[in-house]
């Protein structure tokens, strides 16, 4: 179970990455006066949320693999290789967690808008 906090932790930026990737190719200046924030395409809004849910889905699943490694072991996480890994991934969230719900609030809830650059004729 520990080793499952890792694999969240990078999930998570991955698919908070994705998101802000689906973005910028919406937000291409090339394209002469297109809509740059129509309504937010349903990949871009599961990717977004996504990444958030991943991110403190690891969190939490570290939280309870320390628990169980306690109550059964009598050892703490970071007693472990893999717990080590869950506990430093964890550290590793307190930048990540921030960037996905940035990513969260400004993809997935702006208003819409037109972007008029270029040859509009």
């Amino acid at each position: 179970m520990a080793l499952l906090v890792p694999a969240l932790t990078v999930l998570g930026v991955v698919v908070s990455w994705y998101a802000l990737v689906l973005e910028g190719h919406r937000m291409d200046p090339s394209v002469p006066c297109k809509a740059v924030r129509t309504p937010v395409p349903l990949m871009e809004y599961v990717a977004t949320w996504a990444g958030l849910t991943a991110g403190v889905a690891a969190v939490v699943v570290c939280v309870l693999a320390a628990m169980g490694m306690r109550r059964r072991y009598a050892v703490g996480l970071w007693a472990t290789k893999p717990g080590l890994l869950a506990y430093l991934s964890v550290w590793l969230n307190v930048a990540a967690i921030p960037f996905e719900l940035l990513v969260l609030l400004l993809m997935a809830h702006r208003p819409a808008g037109v972007w008029h650059g270029g040859d509009c004729g």
